[in-house]
């Protein structure tokens, strides 16, 4: 993975196309651009690991553009849990609950992902407390949106 500076990223993604995903709705435009001034943003190369089987997260990722695939054990397994798509984030349970990661999260294609560290996120209640509700309603919308999808597909 390559980390992009926010001019890059800037170049690309404009707030507005932030707002647009489901992570980020409703949110208004200066908690988002504290987010993003906060986190660190990477480019994903296909076959990039973001997190490994058992790892333990110091953080969670938002997957702004591309997909990326969390498997339930080794990827070489095949035991595909979920593909995510812009908007969906990955290890926010795992950060929450205290516990290892399930399996491996690998790039599928050249991707951009936000990496929020806990201490990050930590923070946001007293950065502006009702944006960072807002938030947490998004991701926790986000988990039951990936839950439900994987138990409809088994």
């Amino acid at each position: 993975m390559m980390q992009l500076s926010r001019d890059q990223f800037d170049h690309e993604f404009t707030t507005e196309h932030l707002q647009e995903l489901s992570v980020f709705g409703a949110l208004n435009q200066d908690f988002v651009e504290h987010l993003v001034n906060q986190c660190e943003i990477y480019r994903t190369e296909p076959g990039d690991l973001l997190f490994r089987e058992d790892e333990s997260p110091n953080g969670f990722y938002i997957l702004i553009d591309g997909e990326i695939t969390l498997y339930c054990g080794p990827e070489h397994q095949n035991q595909i849990v979920n593909i995510l798509k812009p908007g969906e984030c990955v290890g926010f349970i795992s950060m929450l609950s205290m516990h290892p990661v399930i399996g491996d999260v690998t790039a599928i294609e050249g991707s951009i992902v936000l990496h929020i560290r806990n201490p990050v996120f930590a923070t946001l209640p007293e950065i502006a407390g009702e944006q960072s509700f807002i938030l947490l309603m998004n991701l926790t919308r986000n988990v039951c949106r990936a839950y439900i999808k994987h138990a409809i597909q088994n």
